[in-house]
């Protein structure tokens, strides 16, 4: 079960980053959208938990039609790390994403999140 602050801090990150997505190109996902499929993975990603839940590992796989979509890999970078600068947590904290279709048992990549990655770079 999702803690009440994590739910708290997802509403504002949605609310306040899928403002800025909306201008996106129509094939690219909204971060809104990537960003509620990654919501109940936050207490997997953020707060150690050791698997991430099963309606995290749906909301993962629900995000693999973005994956191939032109640009996709690159909105899924750029929507997470602007929410990691939102929530004012480090960038690197989010690393774990790239690694969630495996936890999940799926065969997709996610692109790998850091301070480090340029999200433009991403393929």
């Amino acid at each position: 079960m999702m803690h009440p602050i994590t739910k708290i801090i997802a509403v504002v990150i949605i609310s306040m980053v899928s403002g800025a997505a909306m201008g996106a190109d129509p094939q690219s996902p909204y971060c809104n959208i990537i960003l509620d499929h990654l919501t109940p993975c936050l207490p997997y990603i953020l707060q150690g938990e050791v698997n991430p839940a099963k309606v995290c590992c749906d909301g993962v796989l629900d995000l693999a039609q973005y994956t191939n979509a032109k640009g996709g890999q690159q909105n899924i970078c750029d929507c997470v790390k602007a929410a990691a600068i939102l929530m004012g947590a480090p960038v690197d904290n989010f690393s774990k994403i790239s690694s969630l279709p495996k936890t999940c048992g799926l065969s997709f990549t996610l692109p790998p999140i850091s301070s480090g990655t340029d999200c433009s770079q991403v393929k």
